[in-house]
């Protein structure tokens, strides 16, 4: 490695994959082709029961590879990370991909944003087919936003310092749909997060996608699990704390949400109407619409 990359922090970043063979090869590649030249590479395949096993003993590149008994997409970055050196840590989903700057853009807004604790940058949407679908341009950062709003900030390609995540702790194994939504209300309260204005990530979107598969009613509930457990915190801020109902409300909604689209229309609609009881102005919001819409959309 040359001298003038020996100051710059190093970069883990863990794919976690399992039977992601069609895509796998794409979201490595897209690590090691990275301007940044200081990353830690970490694989770990889940229990693939596809082609991916011998796809990782056959691809090419210094990375770290492990394999583990399928325990979930959060076991597998849990195991990770602790496999891992770098100053700061992130995670790439085995079919989505980084842009070839990304992290070096990421590392700069963060070194000269010292008490930011988490980047995330815009990305874009793509297909199976790796075609471009849309760009998607995410919020600046808030508390508010994040938990008054229930709304999940950082996407493909956010970095983390692995000081905080060692106070934090591990990705939930229990949750499977929000497990980032949970460990994102942790980290926010050890500092800020900060958005990088540009697209720096692809997510991709196939039918293999968790983000549009139905749900078991026990996942469908999960965002009403992650928020009372956040509010069981202790010494919590007192923004968030005035932030409680409208947060509970939001997480119903999206329990409500989850159930309908997976077809449980009853417990949608008594998550939904738990919601409005919270905070009668969710009714007409926005995102009540939106969450109606979606699940008419899914019949």
């Amino acid at each position: 490695m040359e001298d003038k990359y020996l100051n710059l922090p190093k970069v883990s970043i863990v794919i976690p994959t399992y039977n992601t063979g069609r895509y796998v090869l794409d979201a490595i590649d897209s690590v090691l082709k990275q301007t940044y030249q200081n990353i830690e590479l970490i694989v770990v395949d889940d229990g693939s029961t596809d082609e991916t096993p011998e796809l990782l003993k056959a691809c090419p590149g210094d990375f770290l590879r492990f394999r583990q008994d399928n325990a979930g997409q959060s076991a597998a970055m849990n195991f990770g990370w602790k496999q891992s050196s770098g100053a700061l840590l992130g995670y790439l989903s085995a079919d989505d991909r980084l842009h070839p700057s990304a992290i070096e853009k990421i590392v700069a807004l963060m070194q000269a944003s010292p008490d930011v604790v988490l980047a995330y940058p815009d990305f874009c949407v793509i297909d199976e087919n790796s075609t471009y679908v849309r760009t998607i341009n995410a919020p600046d950062y808030s508390d508010e936003l994040l938990v008054a709003n229930f709304q999940c900030l950082p996407g493909p390609g956010a970095l983390f310092k692995r000081a905080t995540w060692e106070k934090v702790g591990d990705w939930n194994t229990e949750l499977r749909n929000i497990p980032d939504m949970d460990f994102f209300l942790r980290f926010c309260q050890h500092g800020p997060f900060i958005r990088v204005p540009e697209p720096l990530a692809d997510f991709r979107i196939h039918s293999g996608s968790t983000t549009y598969n139905k749900s078991t009613a026990t996942r469908s509930d999960e965002p009403v699990r992650v928020i009372q457990s956040f509010f069981n915190t202790a010494d919590l801020p007192k923004p968030y704390i005035r932030w409680k109902k409208r947060a509970m409300a939001n997480a119903f909604m999206l329990s409500g949400f989850m159930h309908g689209f997976s077809g449980r229309y009853a417990l949608s609609f008594r998550r939904m109407a738990h919601a409005a009881a919270l905070n009668p102005s969710s009714i007409f919001s926005r995102k009540m619409i939106s969450y109606i819409i979606g699940i008419y959309k899914s019949k």
